[in-house]
């Protein structure tokens, strides 16, 4: 089964490792956090970063990969077809006014990473599971009236962002809903 948390963690290690390569710090350019906690205070550990920030979840309605059953030794099972999600993902650049310009060029270290990486498969992210075949970051933009609504909802005040849908993350659960027997073919009457 997926998980949100090990996803997300694992495109911002990959990002982070991009911005490294391009302009090497001693600590993480990104962080997956929020800006401000739930009772408004600052989030000091993630001034002069990106912050990778999760605003929504919502059901992929593209794909049908309806499978009613699947295959085992000497039955089949009915089983849920798997459910696919888009994380909706926010990197804003939390820098400080002298080193609002630093956040410019983080931002756009970003947009340049998922310009070069649209898809992540195991092939070149061998961290995410083995459920996961391919996921794609595709870069939305929000109008202004949704973007108000997102920076009022986490609670803080512009920053320099980007917004990405992360698609196509598969959830099914292994649970059998019913076993069924094979169909057998019935031996032809006899005259």
């Amino acid at each position: 089964m997926s998980n949100i948390c090990w996803v997300l963690a694992v495109i911002r290690t990959l990002a982070n490792e991009y911005m490294q390569n391009v302009d090497r710090r001693a600590d993480d350019w990104v962080t997956l956090t929020n800006v401000v906690g739930h009772d408004g205070s600052v989030n000091e550990a993630a001034r002069d970063k990106v912050v990778m920030t999760l605003y929504n979840i919502t059901r992929e309605n593209i794909i049908s990969t309806y499978s009613p059953t699947t295959a085992g030794a000497e039955s089949f099972a009915v089983v849920q077809p798997p459910v696919y999600i888009n994380l909706h993902v926010m990197f804003m650049a939390n820098f400080a006014a002298n080193n609002y310009s630093d956040g410019l060029a983080a931002i756009s270290h970003i947009i340049s990473f998922f310009q070069q990486n649209p898809f992540f498969t195991r092939a070149n992210a061998p961290e995410l599971g083995p459920e996961i075949d391919k996921i794609s970051m595709e870069m939305s933009s929000p109008d202004l009236v949704d973007l108000n609504h997102v920076i009022g909802m986490l609670g803080t005040k512009y920053l320099p962002s980007v917004f990405y849908k992360l698609r196509m993350l598969p959830f099914a659960s292994t649970a059998t809903q019913a076993p069924t027997q094979p169909v057998k073919a019935s031996e032809p009457e006899q005259q």
